[in-house]
Order: structure tokens, then C-alpha cells, then sequence
């Protein structure tokens, strides 16, 4: 126990003097510290943020912490607004989901990674990935966890059945295009009696052309451009599933995708990688008849998250030590294997142990096209108001879907209230 204690007293005096360096005075009281000398560190993350057998490994890697991995449930976001707002009971170490813009405003809330030795790490990852944690003024707030690479699920021997091609490379080469894809579509429902759709629901032809695309609703100055062609251009092709009665009209996550996907009305859909999950919960029956081939339109991406370091943290240096150990290639690899989180590390997407044959997909190692899709992603401006558009858009194609509203005047209706929602 004597042993344990100086070794541990010599490492607070180490952290002591970093953080000193990149805090400042202020940050001289060693917060947190048992009476073993063991220093308390609490990280915030919601169910399948982060695997479990990883975190559990943590004090393992770091004898000198008492590790506290809290699964917040219900409410992640507003519970963690609320902690950082009220400048009370933060963790040093949290998880941000894929709408990290919205946390820009609140920059300061997170230590600056630059501070801490980040460059070191950045090439690390995949570019576009890493650019989504930079916040105007280029503060570093939260490393790369997960990424969502899209492809197209289908199923072949519902286009078999339709007299399209079934294997992945054919497939691939015939539905190039959203075009294509809409062609494909109307074959389907002539050769099924309008029995099977080729498509979920427009909200999801809308989500996933907007993710290939390489402008989305604001501007590299965060001026909105969501009333641009690149925006209008996702809209009319979701129009366009919908007045050619291709769609499902099954809403993402509900029940009724669940039992569409189960028997067999539904006989594709462009989604992430981590759809996988979701489509064998829903449609275990289903085993071995799909496939992936690459999006029409190219790569794109739908979600994946972050790991940040609180600026409320008395001890930042070895929070940012504990999550980049998380983070790291070996394993986000793990992560994958475990839980089927989609890794933005490079060195863990060129790694044989991805390669691996799955039985629900016919035996067909999809990663390669996940991979691949992941690799060429562009970069795009990342603005706080992303959501509060992509929620009125959304809103306004649900009219069209399910109320049969004219598309041009939901696009009117949209575009007026995303900018009345801005102008507050």
C-alpha cells in the first residue's frame, strides 16, 4: 500500500505540473483523489456509445484511476446540457452523438485537444471524420469515435424475382445513379403487383442523398444555402418515390419498418452500417437472403460519435490519455467486433480481422464496401442549425408521404418556417 501511494502521489505531481502548464494556477487542487492515490475520473456515454468490455479495461490500463463509466439513459443530450449549463456534476470524459455542431456555441464547456497533444494522434483518422470535432476558430473538442458509412441493403431474391440483378457487383453497376435506382424501383412494384417496395420511406431517400452530398444546409460561413439546388435536388427525389408510389411509407425505427422488413414488402434501402443490427433485430427470418452493394449516388454517411474532454475536468491531460486509449485503433477494432461500432481509425478499417463473412448477408464480407464508402466521404460544413433544418424538412416530406401534399407547396411551407426557426 506504501508503494501504491508514493507511485501515486510521484504521478499527481507529474499531472500537477501538466496542468499547470495547460490550465493555468487555477487548476492546481487535485480534485477527486482517493485516499489511496488513486485519482476518480467519470466518463458519461448512453447504451452502445462504447463498448462495455473496453471500460471495463480502463483501470487495467490505468492503475492509478478509479474509473466511473456512467450509461446515461433517457434524455442524453438535455441531461448533459443540463450538467454544463449548470456548471455542476460534469464528468471529465462524455460521449457527443452525431449532432455535435450543436455543441459549437459551448466550445469553451470542452478542453481544446490542441492543448493536450492531439496533432500527434490526427492523421490517425479518417479526415472528414475528424473535421466534424473542430469548432469555428479550430478549437479541437472531442476525439473520432464510430463512424456511419451508407450502402445499399437489399434484397436478392426479391430482385431476382423482379428480373434485376441479385449479386452485389451487378447490382452495383446497374443501379449507378439515384435515377437508376428510381427505375429499378418502378420495375419492382410492376413485377410485384405494388406488393413489394423498392423503398422504406422518402424521409430516408431524402436523409441519405443529402449524406453523399457535398454541401449540405449551411455554408463553410454558416450562411444558409438549404433553399439551394444541392438541397432541392434530395427533395425532388424524394418526391418523386412518392408520386411514383414506390415507397413503403414505413417510418425509420417504428414498428411498421419492423414488420414491413419482416415480410418482405420492403426490398431495399440505402443505410449505414450500423442498420445491419437493426435489420436482423427486425427480420431474423430473413437470414441469408440480403446483400450489400455500394449507394447509388456514392459514399456517403448517416451518424457515428465523439468522446470529449469536459474543460470542467481538474484532470484533462489524463482524461485525453484515457480516451485516446479508447479511441485507438486496436480498439475501435474491438468495438466493432464487440458491438458493431463502425471504427474511424484507418489503421483498424485495413485490418484483416474486419474481413470476415456474414451469414444473415449470404456469407458476404460487406465491410469492404462500408470501407470503402468510409474512406471517400468528403468533408462538409458542420453548423449548429443543421438539425433545426433537417427537422423542418423532414416534417414537410412526412406531409407529402403520409397527407399526399403537394411538393412544391411543402417545399414553400418548409423553407418559410426554417426561416422563421433561424431568425429566433
Amino acid at each position: 500500500m506504501v508503494k501504491s501511494f508514493k507511485r501515486g502521489c510521484f504521478i499527481l505531481c507529474l499531472l500537477v505540473l501538466v496542468l499547470t502548464a495547460c490550465r493555468g494556477p487555477a487548476f492546481l487542487p487535485m480534485l477527486g483523489t482517493d485516499s489511496d492515490g488513486r485519482i476518480t475520473m467519470t466518463l458519461w456515454y448512453w447504451n452502445r456509445a462504447i463498448d462495455d468490455r473496453l471500460l471495463a479495461q480502463v483501470e487495467r490500463h490505468f492503475p492509478h484511476v478509479r474509473f466511473q463509466a456512467l450509461k446515461i439513459g433517457g434524455g442524453y443530450d438535455a441531461k448533459l446540457r443540463t450538467a454544463l449549463a449548470g456548471h455542476a456534476n460534469i464528468p471529465d470524459i462524455v460521449g457527443i452523438n452525431a449532432n455535435i455542431a450543436t455543441y459549437f456555441p459551448d466550445a469553451d464547456q470542452f478542453a481544446d485537444l490542441r492543448l493536450l497533444g492531439v496533432s500527434r494522434i490526427s492523421q490517425a483518422y479518417l479526415d472528414w471524420k475528424w473535421q466534424q470535432g473542430i469548432a469555428p476558430g479550430g478549437r479541437v473538442i472531442a476525439l473520432p469515435m464510430d463512424t456511419g458509412p451508407t450502402a445499399l441493403f437489399y434484397r436478392a431474391d426479391l430482385f431476382k424475382r423482379a428480373g434485376l440483378p441479385s449479386d452485389p457487383a451487378a447490382v452495383a453497376a446497374r443501379l449507378k445513379t439515384w435515377d437508376d435506382y428510381l427505375q429499378a424501383g418502378v420495375r419492382m412494384r410492376q413485377a410485384t403487383g405494388g406488393r413489394v417496395h423498392m423503398f422504406d420511406n422518402i424521409n430516408n431517400v431524402f436523409t441519405q442523398i443529402m449524406g453523399q452530398s457535398r454541401q449540405q444546409y449551411f455554408d463553410a460561413a454558416n450562411h444558409y444555402i438549404g433553399d439551394q439546388p444541392a438541397v432541392r435536388r434530395a427533395w425532388d427525389y424524394a418526391a418523386r418515390v412518392h408520386q411514383l408510389d414506390l415507397s413503403a411509407k414505413a417510418t425509420s425505427y417504428s414498428t411498421d419498418w419492423s414488420a414491413a422488413i419482416s415480410n418482405s414488402s420492403i426490398a431495399s434501402f440505402v443505410g449505414a452500417v450500423w442498420m445491419k443490427h437493426r435489420l436482423k433485430d427486425a427480420g431474423p427470418e430473413t437470414a441469408g437472403l440480403w446483400r450489400i452493394a455500394p449507394a447509388p449516388g456514392g459514399p456517403g454517411n448517416a451518424g457515428g460519435s465523439f468522446l470529449a474532454v469536459t474543460a470542467a475536468s481538474p484532470h484533462p491531460q489524463l482524461a485525453f490519455a484515457i480516451a485516446s486509449w479508447l479511441m485507438s485503433a486496436r480498439n475501435q477494432l474491438t468495438a466493432y467486433l464487440d458491438t458493431g461500432l463502425y471504427p474511424s481509425a484507418r489503421a483498424s478499417l485495413d485490418s484483416p480481422q474486419l474481413q470476415r463473412p456474414e451469414p444473415f448477408f449470404g456469407g458476404q464480407v460487406t465491410t469492404k464496401i462500408f470501407s470503402q464508402a468510409a474512406a471517400n466521404v468528403q468533408p462538409v460544413p458542420n453548423s449548429p442549425d443543421a438539425d433545426v433544418v433537417q427537422n423542418v424538412l423532414q416534417r414537410g416530406l412526412t406531409l407529402i408521404e403520409m397527407q399526399n401534399m403537394n411538393a412544391q407547396a411543402a417545399w414553400n411551407a418548409a423553407q418559410q418556417q426554417v426561416q422563421r426557426e433561424l431568425s429566433h
